[in-house]
């Protein structure tokens, strides 16, 4: 029986594409060079990712640190609009160059808690969330039509 891995890969970017941030869960002592950049440890916990033909998702849920880099990224996505890309890798141990996506999914902040130690942020792809405690977003072809991809 092989053993199985997954790292999660979180990508911050803007509107027009600019990557802000990538964090990544995984690997807690070094960077990950992957996709024409650098990844830094940054832990974080994910849920809700989910398989569906309708294109709703159902969101997803981050549970990040609360400290100033986190703390920071959040107020200035929520701003500015910014899109999060969460992406599950799953691999062998100790080779991570033969990785498959597991599944990704894109989306903006729709709803936050927090504590003081935690804040939690609800990720979404509908366009006017219901309940949600953030204005709705513009249209964009990462928000619309694309369902969850496993």
């Amino acid at each position: 029986m092989s053993t199985i891995a997954q790292a999660q890969f979180l990508r911050i970017y803007s509107p027009a594409g600019t990557t802000l941030h990538r964090w990544q869960s995984y690997f807690t002592s070094s960077n990950v060079s992957l996709s024409g950049g650098d990844w830094i440890p940054q832990p974080f916990e994910s849920s809700g990712i989910t398989a569906g033909q309708t294109g709703d998702e159902g969101g997803v849920t981050l549970t990040l640190p609360a400290i100033p880099r986190v703390i920071d990224a959040v107020f200035a996505a929520i701003a500015g609009q910014h899109l999060w890309e969460l992406t599950v890798y799953q691999f062998t141990p100790g080779n991570f160059n033969e990785r498959t996506v597991a599944a990704s999914f894109t989306g903006s902040i729709v709803n936050s808690t927090s504590t003081i130690t935690a804040l939690t942020l609800e990720l979404g792809s509908a366009l006017e969330p219901v309940g949600a405690q953030i204005p709705p977003r513009t249209m964009t072809t990462r928000l619309i039509g694309k369902g969850c991809r496993l």
